[in-house]
């Protein structure tokens, strides 16, 4: 049987409940039995999942070392490009090379150094300028500048550098040795005679072959 207070199972024949004691037979049983009747029970409330909450451990931190890692590798990327890469043979041979391929005189002339006969003359942008137009009247021939360029390798000598570079023009491929020279400040710029040295001094015969006359010293 069930008792009529607590509902709790309890055997036949007992004076009282042995869960919550309440009386089973007589007058008293009946009243308590009467009440439970009358008394509405309370719904059951269904049990929540617990709450999760998110983890902070070793997910975090293996996050956290990642974003250290790409900050160091970011900072160290920029140090080597600005402190190193500026400041060497390739960067200035890549400068004076993009300047031949625009076919800018000024930036030319700002990416070298003007030694040999061409120090005594040129002196500025416009100078190379009027100094390309006059090489091509007096050879007779129209000087071509780059249309691409690869760099392929670069040796050093204390303040001189060699950029071993594969160069197109016009659509015949050759090699070109620009010889750069270190400044004071630590960059580079290209010596633009010790360059186009035996290109130069082949213009220059060919000159005083045209005009005899025609005197061109270191």
């Amino acid at each position: 049987m069930k008792c009529p207070k607590c509902g709790a199972e309890v055997k036949e024949g007992l004076a009282a409940c042995s869960v919550c004691f309440a009386p089973l037979t007589g007058e008293e049983a009946e009243r308590v039995a009467k009440i439970a009747k009358e008394t509405p029970q309370p719904t059951p409330q269904p049990r929540r999942a617990a709450e999760t909450v998110p983890s902070r451990g070793k997910g975090g931190g293996v996050i956290a070392a990642i974003l250290v890692l790409i900050l160091l590798a970011a900072v160290g990327g920029a140090s080597w490009y600005y402190l190193i890469y500026l400041r060497s043979p390739q960067y200035g041979a890549k400068v004076f090379l993009e300047a031949m391929k625009a076919k800018d005189y000024d930036k030319i002339y700002q990416a070298c150094v003007w030694t040999g006969p061409l120090g005594s003359f040129i002196t500025s942008g416009q100078q190379l300028k009027q100094g390309f137009e006059m090489a091509e009247r007096l050879t007779g021939q129209q000087i071509t500048f780059l249309d691409s360029y690869k760099i392929k390798d670069v040796s050093v000598n204390q303040d001189r550098a060699r950029v071993k570079t594969e160069v197109t023009s016009r659509g015949k491929s050759n090699d070109l040795e620009v010889v750069m020279v270190k400044q004071n400040d630590g960059t580079w710029k290209c010596d633009f005679f010790a360059t186009f040295e035996p290109i130069i001094e082949k213009a220059m015969q060919s000159m005083q072959q045209r005009l005899p006359g025609l005197r061109l010293g270191r």
